[in-house]
This record gives structure tokens, C-alpha cells and sequence, in this order.
């Protein structure tokens, strides 16, 4: 029977990440194809992270059914400055459907920006990244540069238990065949959008009619609120004359008290 100590012994797999995360601060990006199995072994790589006591905090905005660990669930800049800042220790945050948040097609997006900027401040927080994507084609060129990326691992089309290792700091590229499941339960199809900011609070009307105007400046439908399109449109002229109304009223207090 293994003793505690042997059953310790990282793996040839365990040993290459426990080596690149030597590193304080650490961006990897995961590709493959749907079904590769590249989620998966994002929360593997946590998995180990955790195990062998190299990071203390672990945030995704992948949804999370069962962890021997906590891995917080955040889905926007916000709150990952907020964790970030707030924290001690190392983090490490596991962005899934990356090509839809760091998109290429659109690279001077506000989004892209920021978040490009941030990572660089916020690995000053002994933050590491692991962005998970189909492709590469789909990630923002900023991205992908070796100042920001330290690793890549492509997992194979038809066999998730193969996985190509390419370290940017290596020479030769690192081919495994046996890389094994997470115990991680996670919802495959649950991922969260990644977004500048969090959901606003919805403020509590007096009036009724402001709260109207409020749910249909934020998404609502006429047939949400159950309205007709006149009565939205009688709202908005009554809303627009009152602010306006308001103002003339104030440009007019403030002109006299300049006298």
C-alpha cells in the first residue's frame, strides 16, 4: 500500500505546471475543440494548484456543481479587481470562453482594453490567468503576445487525454497521453459572459411610472412590462418635459443668483 508521502509524487503532467507556476504570475491559454476536454483540464490544472498548496484562491466564471476546494464564481472586471485587491496570497482566475471576452475581431473594444491593461496590474497582485478558447484565432493579438503569455496547451480533437504542452521559455514542446479527468463537477454549458461591469442594483421607485421607464431602459419588452407602445411612448414625453422642465428651471435660479 502507497504511503502518503508516495501517494504525493506529482505526475510527469503535475511536475510540468507545478514548474511553469514557479512563476509568480503566470497567463496560460487552453485551446481545442469542442468536447477536447480543454475546460476540464483548466480545472485540473487548479486542482493540482490547490493539491500541492502553490495558489490559495481560485475564481472562474465557469459555474461550479462540487469542488474539494472553493473556486468563487465571478463574471465581470469589477469583481475580479475586487477579489484581486482584497485577497492575500496567490490567485488564480480561469476565464472560459475567452474568444468571446478578448475578442479579435473587435481589439479596441472597451472590454479588450481594460482588461489587457488590468492583467498587467493586477499580476502585480500575484494574480495567474488561465484563458480556455477553440482557437486561438478568436483571441484578441494583444493577447497572444509572449509579453502577456507564458504557456499554451493544445488539447487533441479526438482523445482528451492528449495534450500538447508549448512553454514559451522552452525549447521543446511537451506531448502527454494520459492526462486524467478533474474531479471538479462542473456545468459544461453554464459559462457566464465575462463583462466590464456587474449588474446594477435596480433602484426603488416612488413612482411607479420611473420604475416602468427604468425596466425598459434596462432590456424590458412593451409585452414584458404588458403595455402598448403609445403608452411607453406617453411615458417617455411626460419623463422628458419633467427633466427638461427641471432644468430650465435651475439654469434660470442659477442665472439669477449670478446677478
Amino acid at each position: 500500500m502507497l504511503n502518503e508521502q508516495q501517494l504525493q509524487q506529482p505526475t510527469e503532467f503535475e511536475k510540468t505546471i507545478l514548474d511553469l507556476f514557479k512563476r509568480l504570475s503566470v497567463c496560460l491559454l487552453i485551446i481545442g475543440r469542442r468536447g477536447s476536454g480543454k475546460t476540464d483540464i483548466g480545472l485540473l490544472i487548479a486542482e493540482i494548484l490547490h493539491r500541492f498548496n502553490v495558489i490559495q484562491h481560485f475564481a472562474s466564471n465557469i459555474r461550479i456543481f462540487k469542488s474539494a476546494f472553493e473556486i468563487e464564481y465571478i463574471t465581470n472586471l469589477d469583481d475580479l479587481r475586487s477579489w484581486c485587491v482584497n485577497r492575500k496570497g496567490r490567485k488564480l482566475f480561469i476565464l472560459d470562453e475567452a474568444g468571446k471576452t478578448l475578442r479579435r475581431r473587435t481589439p479596441m473594444s472597451s472590454l479588450n482594453i481594460k482588461l489587457l491593461d488590468d492583467l498587467q496590474i493586477l499580476r502585480k497582485y500575484k494574480l495567474s490567468l488561465i484563458l480556455i478558447a477553440p482557437h486561438e484565432k478568436y483571441i484578441d493579438n494583444a493577447t497572444l503576445g509572449s509579453d502577456v503569455l507564458d504557456a499554451r496547451i493544445i488539447k487533441n480533437p479526438w482523445n482528451p487525454k492528449i495534450a500538447l504542452y508549448v512553454d514559451y521559455f522552452r525549447s521543446t514542446p511537451i506531448e502527454f497521453y494520459d492526462v486524467p479527468r478533474t474531479s471538479v463537477k462542473f456545468d459544461t454549458w453554464d459559462v457566464a459572459p465575462f463583462t466590464e461591469h456587474g449588474p446594477k442594483q435596480k433602484p426603488k421607485f416612488k413612482d411607479r411610472d420611473l420604475e416602468i421607464l427604468w425596466d425598459w431602459s434596462h432590456g424590458a419588452t412593451v409585452k414584458d412590462l404588458g403595455l402598448h407602445p403609445q403608452q411607453i411612448n406617453r411615458l417617455c414625453r411626460k419623463f422628458i418635459r419633467e427633466v427638461l422642465e427641471r432644468e430650465h428651471h435651475t439654469s434660470h435660479t442659477r442665472a439669477g443668483g449670478d446677478i
